[in-house]
This record gives C-alpha cells, structure tokens and sequence, in this order.
C-alpha cells in the first residue's frame, strides 16, 4: 500500500504557507482609538524624547512632530510616518547620547504608527483580499471523513493522530498558518487506509469457503482435545467468538459424536448471541462423526457462539453419554445478492459494467467527485486509475487495488486543501468571484466544517448558488440541518475561548465543587446560549445581556437560582435580583479569565477588550512583575490595591487604565465564577470608572457601558465571524466590509443569524483579488 501512496506525499510538502500583515482594529471607532492613543500615549512619548530635535523651535532634518496632534494630520503624512517607524524600531532615533524611550515604549509607538500606515476609512470602496490555499484542519478533517465515507459517529477519530493544528487571530481554521510536515504527511497516509477500512468494511470473499472457529470449554471438566475440538462429560458448551465482515447469510458447521448412553441421543444447543438458533439429536460415532449444518442471517460485527451439551446421564460404573464436539466452521458470506454493505460501499461500488478497469473508474469518479467538492477532471480520473494498475500489477484483485486509489485520493491535495482557480493569483487590482463549487465549499466549511452535500453540489452545478436568492436559500438550509453544530461549537469554543475550559488550572483546595459535571455545565450554557442566538435569530447583544440562560440542577444551585432539577440543560429565566445575564457574567468565561487561586481583573478586562470590542492592548513589557511582588505594598494589599500600583507606573497606565475598571467591575464573581459579597473579610469593591463612561458598578454597570458600545461590539462579531468564514486574518482593507455587514445585521435588529447571511452576502465571501508581494516591511 506505502508503495502506491508514496509518491503522492512529496505533492502535500510543495503547498506552502505565507504569513499575514499586522492588522489594525476592525472597528468603526479605529479612528477614534487612533485619535485617543495618539492624545494619551504617543504624543507624551514624542514630547520627551523627539521635541526637543523635531518642533517649532528646531526640526531637525525638517521634520516637526509637535505638531503631530491629530489622526487627520498624520495621514497627511504617510512617507514621514514609513520613515518614523523605521527609525524608531530599530533604535536610531533618538540618537546615542539622547535619552531614549524603553522598549515598551518604542513598541507602543510603533504599534501606534502600523496601525495608522494601515488605517482605512469605513466609507473606502470594497476590498475582498485574497485567497489562500487552505488545508482542511483537524476538525474539518473529520468531519469530512465522516460525511465521505458514511463514518458512525463511534467510529475512531482519525484526526487525532494528526499532528495539532496551529491558531491565528483566535481560530485554527487560518490559511496562513496551516502548514504541512513529513510528520503530518505520514499521518495522512496511515490515516487514510484506516479510513477506507473504517469507511468500505474489510474486503468480502463471498462463497461457501469454511474457517475453522477457535473453541473453548465453559466448564472444567470439559477437555480440549489435541485437534482443537471439545470433550463434554456433563453439561457444557464448547464456545467461540467470532466475528462478520457484512451483514449477510451465513452456515455454520458442527463435527460432533457422542458416547451413547441411556434411551436419547446427546442433545446439542445451537446457541448465538446466547439465543438458541438450533438444536440437534447427535447420533455419530468416534468412528463416524456426524456433520450438522445450520444456515443463518447475521449482522455484520462480534458474535458468540455455544455449542451446548444439554441432557447428561450418568448411570455410575454402568454407562455414561458424553458429547465430543470436532470442529465447529463458519462459512460465508454465501453470496452478494444477501450481504447487506456499509453505506460507503453501496455508494461507491454500485453495480456496474464493463471490464475492471472501466468499473475501477465508475468507482473512483464517484468517489473522487465528492472528495475533490467538484466535477474530476479527465486527466484527474487518469492518474487514479494509474494507481489502481500499479496495484493490480503488484497483485491486488478488484476491489483491494480500487481501495489503494481511494486511499490515494484521501491522500492527494485536491482533497486535503482547498483551493481556487483563479487565474491572476498574483495580480491585486483583477477580483475574480468563485464559481459554484468553490462557493459551496466556502460555505460548507464556514458553517459544517465539512464537504458539500449532494443538494449543495445540485445548486453549484446549476448556477442557482451563485445568486443571491439562491446563497441565502441554502445558507438557511445549512443553519438548520444538525450538521450546523460544527460551527456553533467551533466559532463558540474559540471566539469565548470555551475549549480552554477543560483544561483549565484551578485549586481543588479553595474550589472542590469544581468538577467534571459542573466543567461541562458551564461549557454546555456558553455553547447552548450562542446556538439560540444562531437559531432564533436573536439580537447579537443578548450577548451582553439577557434575563435568561441555560442551566441545569448543578449549574443552578452554584448560581443560587431555585426550582431547576435534572442533568438536562434548558432554558431558564433568571430571578430578580440575579447578576447573571450575558457572556460575560457566565462561570465558564469567568473561570477562564481567572488564576488558579484568585480573579484576574487584568485578564477579564482584557478578555472584554478583546474579545467582545475588539480593542487588544499591546503585550506589557516583559519585565513588569506579577501582583504579588508589587513594590511598597503591605502583604495584606488588596487586589485593587496591587493593581493601582500598577497604574502609577507611567508604561502601564495607558493601557490598565483601560483595562481594570472593565475587570474590577466583575469582582464579585470568584476564580470560578461563583458570586461573593466579599473576599478576605473586606467587602468587595467592583467600582470603576472609564473616560467617556463615568463611573459604575458591578456588572450591571458593565453592562451599561458595554450596551453603549454595542455597535462596536457588533462590528467587532462581524469582524470574528468574516474572520473564521473565509479563513485569513482581518486586514486594515476589510474595515468597509465590515461596516456593510454590522449595518446590514442592525437593520435587521442585530440578528446573529442575519449577521451570518450578511457575512455569507459579502463580495469578501464570494470573491477575492490577488495577493500583492510581500515584502520585508
């Protein structure tokens, strides 16, 4: 099998991945970010240290920099701006002898200044970007085996002896950064025979051709006797377990005789899956054993077999009947006309006509069609059927050398990556729009991380895909067939960092209620919670507030919410008075932005930030030290305490400012999210206050300041779900699409599901340009 294989791996090592640009932040408040970094952290840095060389008073090389004080002036200046940056990142300015800023600094200032080189307005005409070559991950692996082959869902999971995928901008389904090794290509190539095993069953040989079934004796005075067969002295049954490749009709065969004593025959019981399928007189000899047949229907899969010794008699020093059991055979299946084959193998190797190699090709079109997501093209069929000979050269029959080239498609490029046919790959200003199949494809693996179906394929084969109406049509349809879970738990899982959940670090000394059944309720309202918002259609900023949520008893008692009883999670309607409501009051978010012994303010503000208003601050310095070691501070410090040291630090203000009073205002809820009134014997403070804002409290006042930023908070979902539907990084030119998106989704009241159709609408969905060259810069 490696022999035929082989060779197709060098072809998976020759698709290469490139990386992103650094992207700015898809929000239509990016300029008024812009404008407020500049204000409170960029020009105090220049007033230090790049005044006193570049202002009014003396511009060295005529550059002024105080005058620097608007987003609107810097983009006057894009040429000055390319050459600060230059300057700045490489430590030639300030000068030596000058004081310089450190390196937080120089990175806050040259984060400041890529943003602003790749600043674009949100009225800027349309820009789909590009597309790149993207291997199924691990997920869409799977689910592609699954749907391909007919695969149970018991069936193994191939796509664990993968090697892990990589992430990028939260998702691991980027192009860019799902790379190929010899490592992942060997797993492929083993994975794949395993599949077609999985997929087809074993290969059948049908007819009347016994094999001998291993025996054992069920009790201990039964003997196995030097030919493998069982001597039976009293009642017994020799036993076998045995197993059918297809479901199918069947003869088993018994060689048995006994030692004849009293008036009866010894008595056999035929007995399968412990039910009697038969029974017998046995009346053979030692000298001439008897031969009893038995034709029988099984299903494909494990099966026990006794062959039962059921009337001893024992007249003491007089006679004594004992049954001897020779040999027990199973032959079959007899024929093909009653075997019953797996779902893969009726599909592919339906009957048909013709020599070998033309039924070999029927096979593998069939096959290979729904494995490529496209009509094969002839020279495609051609390198098939080149392996199907070579296998037949080396001595496979029919159908083991058709598997060897259903192995190689499982193999082969066009089935691991998905790609386009755009002929100008490497021309920016020509947009080509995908045809059917590679949308039916896109869209597939957006919300089924998973191949088209038949119906999807009819609507890339007769255009309809293309139009609007017909898009939308199976958008819908896709959304509500259960295939559509991949999506809820996939975007979910990472977008709320849900999958980090289980193995999240948490002290079982302080938190020993955290366990397995309460891990999993948390993850399950976080999932339950987004797919109804999915499948009712319900406004994004639910999210951020509801007077409802998921819950079952466990998860109830730990948010002390009466009358819900039962493993079963279901929709409940939160008391008054509860301060649960929205993603960001639930236990597993809340968990998640926690230390293993105590909240992480830091943490959930960032997550706040990040994920839900898409405004990321940059990395802190590497020196700063943990809380805990915070200089001047009694060892009984509070929290808040600890953390306005760190706001007194002029490298850390401008972005904690921002930060803490987002996560302080959660600090009621402990390490795993279970409400206190206070912690350490003090009362808890979960004030804040934020420019623009004012003061609040609590998360009821995080709440209210982030229902007043829910455009950017929808802006910002727009921005993740385009993200994860087209598998590449938001880029500063995606900002105009973005907007249409959030503005399509707000006039259709902020429908989650709405914002899926009018991300699956956009022209960066449908269609792409080239990719520029990149260069160093």
């Amino acid at each position: 099998m490696k022999s035929v294989l082989s060779h197709i791996a060098s072809s998976l090592l020759a698709c290469g991945f490139v990386g992103a640009p650094v992207l700015a932040q898809p929000s239509d408040t990016l300029g008024a970010d812009l404008q407020s970094r500049l204000t409170e952290s960029i020009t105090p840095v220049l007033a230090d240290y790049c005044y006193p060389c570049h202002s009014e008073a003396k511009s060295k090389g005529d550059v002024r920099l105080d005058n620097l004080t608007t987003l609107e002036e810097a983009l006057r200046r894009p040429d000055q701006l390319n050459l600060l940056r230059e300057l700045v990142a490489t430590s030639q300015m300030p000068p030596e002898g000058k004081r310089s800023p450190s390196d937080h600094q120089r990175l806050i200032l040259t984060q400041w200044l890529d943003a602003v080189r790749h600043y674009v307005p949100p009225d800027a005409a349309p820009d789909p970007g590009w597309f790149t070559i993207h291997r199924l991950n691990r997920s869409e692996y799977r689910h592609t085996l699954r749907d391909l082959l007919f695969l149970p869902d018991a069936a193994p999971d191939l796509s664990q002896t993968l090697p892990p995928d990589d992430t990028g901008y939260g998702f691991d389904n980027i192009a860019d950064v799902l790379s190929t090794s010899p490592l992942s290509v060997e797993a492929y190539l083993a994975a794949a025979e395993q599949a077609i095993e999985a997929g087809l069953g074993p290969t059948v040989t049908f007819g009347d051709v016994p094999r001998p079934l291993r025996l054992t004796s069920s009790t201990q005075s039964g003997r196995v006797t030097e030919r493998g067969g069982v001597g039976l002295s009293s009642n017994g049954a020799a036993l076998s377990t045995f197993v059918t490749p297809v479901t199918g009709d069947y003869v088993l065969r018994v060689r048995a005789w006994e030692t004849h004593a009293g008036d009866e025959f010894a008595r056999l019981s035929l007995r399968l899956d412990k039910k009697e399928v038969a029974g017998f007189d046995v009346s053979g000899s030692r000298a001439a054993p008897e031969l009893l047949e038995h034709r029988v229907r099984l299903e494909a899969g494990e099966h026990t077999l006794a062959a039962a010794f059921t009337n001893d008699y024992w007249k003491p020093d007089v006679e004594d009947r004992n049954l001897t059991i020779d040999s027990i055979t199973l032959a079959g299946p007899l024929d093909a006309s009653g075997a019953v084959r797996s779902p893969a193998w009726e599909t592919y190797f339906a009957p048909g006509s013709g020599d070998d190699r033309t039924r070999a090709g029927e096979v593998l079109g069939r096959f290979a069609t729904r494995a490529y997501r496209r009509p094969l093209a002839a020279d495609e069929l051609d390198a098939l059927l080149r392996l199907f000979d070579r296998a037949q050269t080396e001595g496979a029959d029919f159908e083991p050398a058709v598997r060897q080239a259903m192995a190689g498609v499982l193999v082969s490029p066009n089935f691991l990556f998905r790609t386009i046919a755009n002929p100008r790959p490497d021309e920016p200003s020509r947009v080509y729009r995908l045809d059917g199949y590679e949308l039916a494809s896109r869209l597939s693996y957006f919300l089924w991380s998973s191949m088209p179906d038949e119906p999807l394929l009819a609507a890339a084969s007769d255009g309809s895909i293309l139009s609007d109406g017909g898009l939308l049509a199976q958008t819908r349809r896709l959304l509500a067939d259960p295939r559509s879970e991949a999506f809820i738990n996939q975007f979910s899982g990472q977008w709320l960092q849900l999958r980090k959940l289980d193995k999240a670090s948490v002290d079982a000394a302080r938190s020993p209620e955290f366990d397995a059944p309460l891990r999993d309720a948390m993850t399950r309202e976080a999932t339950l919670f987004f797919a109804r918002a999915v499948r009712e259609n319900r406004p994004a900023t639910d999210l951020l507030d509801a007077p409802d949520t998921f819950l079952n008893a466990r998860l109830a008692a730990f948010y002390g919410v009466p009358g819900v009883s039962g493993d079963e999670m279901r929709a409940v309607t939160l008391p008054e008075g509860s301060h649960r409501g929205g993603v960001m009051t639930m236990a597993a978010v809340l968990t998640l932005t926690s230390s293993p012994v105590r909240t992480s303010p830091v943490k959930r503000g960032l997550f706040v930030l990040d994920q839900l208003l898409g405004m990321a601050p940059p990395p802190p310095p590497a020196d700063i030290p943990p809380l805990e070691q915070a200089r001047g501070l009694p060892e009984d410090a509070s929290l808040r305490e600890r953390l306005a040291a760190h706001v007194a630090d002029s490298t850390c203000a401008s972005c904690h400012t921002r930060m803490d009073p987002l996560g302080l205002a959660l600090e009621n809820f402990d390490a795993i999210g279970r409400w206190r009134d206070s912690e350490a014997g003090r009362p808890v403070d979960a004030s804040g206050e934020l420019p623009g804002h004012g003061s609040f409290e609590g998360p009821e006042g995080l709440k209210r300041v982030l229902r007043a930023r829910s455009e950017q908070f929808i802006e910002n979902l727009a921005s993740k779900l385009l993200t994860y539907a087209v598998g590449r990084g938001p880029e500063p030119f995606d900002r105009p699409a973005i907007r249409r998106i959030s503005a399509q989704t707000r006039a259709q009241n902020d429908g989650v599901r709405s914002m899926i159709e009018a991300v699956v609408l956009s022209d960066t969905f449908r269609t792409c340009r080239g990719r520029e060259p990149r260069n160093a810069d």
